[in-house]
């Protein structure tokens, strides 16, 4: 997180509950020091509320990992007052001007990045998407959490030495890619089988058509042409695109191929 201070004196602003660190590097690169600034808080943080709106509503999770400010919870933040404490640096010189000189700065870096003002009181990003995905794990059925339990097993098992599912969870919500298959997709196959129209059902539809003659057998003149119709054009079709074939393993995919 690197914000710009006094004197085009590059800032890298980090929080963590109740101090700000901020290190700071001239534009010649020939000083670096850091500052410490202990920060109290005013006010009670609606962290429940901040993830249970986030829980409610996944754009808005997006757009938070994005470091995209969200007007409901500018206001929650706005309702907290921070008490400046006196600064520390490294520098260790007497009169020391680096704290003056890049509070500017690090009140824009703050003003303009929430999850950094969120770390900052008390809901840093990895405790913020624990609670988040925990809210949808707990509000999955019974039976649809130990499925997903069992997938998340599978997950394991298959991708052992590589990240684990969580956080390639929070991973692909930080990079907007939730919405990509995940590892399991290819071993989905999905077989159809056309019903003949010999064997479906037939309703009695002359109740509603009180003036058509012999509306039974129009009915099943219609159903047989309509059918006959489909299988005609089904034909014409290729396999894959119908449906009817399994997709290709993703190890003989071409190159080309693996990434749409």
């Amino acid at each position: 997180m690197k914000a710009q201070g006094k004197d085009r004196t590059e800032l890298i602003v980090e929080a963590e509950p109740g101090l700000i660190r901020a290190q700071g590097t001239t534009a010649e690169g020939r000083e670096e020091w850091t500052l410490g600034i202990p920060v109290t808080v005013d006010g009670a943080v609606p962290a429940g509320t901040i993830v249970e709106r986030l829980a409610d509503c996944p754009a808005d999770l997006y757009l938070l990992l994005q470091e995209s400010r969200l007007p409901w919870l500018d206001e929650l933040l706005g309702q907290t007052a921070l008490t400046w404490g006196e600064a520390v640096c490294s520098c260790g010189a007497d009169g020391c001007p680096h704290a003056s000189e890049s509070m500017p700065a690090i009140r824009q870096r703050l003003a303009d990045d929430p999850l950094l003002m969120l770390a900052l009181l008390g809901l840093p990003r990895e405790e913020l998407l624990g609670r988040v995905f925990g809210d949808w794990a707990d509000s999955l059925p019974p039976g649809n959490a130990k499925l997903a339990d069992s997938d998340l097993s599978s997950l394991e098992e298959k991708g052992k030495g590589g990240p684990s599912p969580g956080e390639w969870l929070a991973e692909a919500a930080q990079q907007g890619m939730l919405h990509e298959p995940g590892a399991p997709y290819r071993e989905v196959a999905v077989h159809l089988k056309a019903v003949p129209a010999k064997d479906m059902p037939e309703e009695d539809w002359s109740g509603l058509l009180p003036k058509v003659t012999a509306a039974r057998q129009v009915i099943r003149s219609i159903k047989t042409q309509t059918a006959a119709r489909a299988k005609e054009q089904l034909k014409r079709v290729p396999p894959a695109a119908a449906g009817l074939a399994p997709a290709p393993a993703a190890a003989s995919a071409p190159a080309s191929e693996k990434r749409t």
